[in-house]
């Protein structure tokens, strides 16, 4: 959270390539409304609590629920025509939005063709902050995002594992202890490497 305010004072919009972010939480091919929507929800979010504008491309036919080019919650929807039209329709919006704009993608060839003329983020680099607010909220755990449900489910896992090896009932609850200070860090350094990343990216 507050990673980019690193680009405040000046106005920025966030242009996200749906595609890539439901590609990056494993959904791939035809997906559901549902979980689109969802998607949408957890962006909804993720702009109202970073203050930030945000435009998320999908692609094909609008939905019911999330017409294209209405707001969708806190959240812009646009829609690009086909698959094969998609990334000029990400690189046009960006361009469209003027200085401010972030194009935020996974596809390394939608960003070669955006060239130096658009700012740029990885979707990897994105879900550093994107995924910080969707852990913990009630019924979104339950969506078909990997990291998400696999970070909720591991430290469980790890501790039953620990307890049956150890044949002293102490050594389990030692190594527990530990295990929350080392996932902290671990997060910690990962916000860390974004902040460095969204530097670079601005530079």
């Amino acid at each position: 959270m507050g990673l980019f305010n690193l680009f405040k004072p000046a106005r920025t919009v966030l242009v996200i390539d749906a595609i890539s972010l439901n590609e990056s939480a494993g959904l791939k091919g035809k997906i559901p409304p549902r979980n689109q929507l969802q998607m949408l929800r957890r962006l909804a979010r993720f702009a109202q609590r970073e203050k930030l504008e945000v435009i998320a491309v999908l692609s094909g036919n609008p939905l019911n629920k999330a017409p294209a080019g209405k707001k969708f919650e806190e959240v812009l929807v646009l829609y690009s025509k086909s698959m094969d039209d998609h990334g000029k329709f990400l690189v046009k919006t960006t361009l469209s939005k003027g200085a401010g704009a972030v194009m935020v993608s996974g596809n390394a060839a939608v960003e070669k063709m955006a060239g130096d003329s658009v700012k740029k983020m990885r979707i990897s680099t994105f879900r550093k902050a994107f995924d910080v607010g969707g852990d913990g909220e009630g019924g979104n755990d339950r969506s078909p995002d990997g990291n998400n449900r696999s970070r909720g489910n591991r430290p469980p896992r790890r501790r039953t594992q620990k307890q049956n090896k150890g044949d002293n009932g102490n050594n389990g609850k030692n190594n527990n202890k530990n295990e929350p200070k080392q996932e902290r860090r671990s997060k910690e350094n990962s916000e860390a490497d974004a902040i460095n990343e969204l530097i670079d990216l601005v530079d």
